[in-house]
């Protein structure tokens, strides 16, 4: 499975899916960082629709941000459910990423930064 991404000005927005597992995971990781070595450095990780991450999922948003801060740029996350949305407060990655409600939200967000 491939992820969708969407060009909005200087923001790829990626949609992830129903569920951010292990049997995924090294695809996504791959997907992501030839994203950045493309230059797509600011980067919205749209999860309204993940009902499900494990660890493995865990792992692929923070490869995402460790190599778009490497490379000058940011990760955000918008759209979390409730279930993920507790998953990410407990295993303390709040404090990692910026969150945002919504896509529109994090796109206008990371554009301001991306003209800075």
């Amino acid at each position: 499975m491939h992820l969708q991404r969407f060009e909005n000005g200087t923001v790829d927005v990626i949609r992830l899916p129903q569920r951010l597992t292990m049997a995924d995971a090294a695809t996504y990781r791959h997907e992501i960082r030839d994203l950045v070595d493309e230059g797509h450095t600011h980067l919205v990780m749209e999860m309204g629709d993940v009902q499900f991450v494990d660890s493995s999922g865990l792992s692929v948003l923070v490869s995402a941000i460790k190599a778009a801060r490497s490379a000058g740029g940011e990760v955000v996350l918008s759209g979390l459910t409730p279930q993920v949305q507790a998953l990410v407060e407990l295993t303390r990655l709040h404090h990692l990423f910026e969150i945002f409600a919504d896509e529109q939200s994090a796109v206008l967000f990371l554009d301001s930064r991306a003209a800075a």
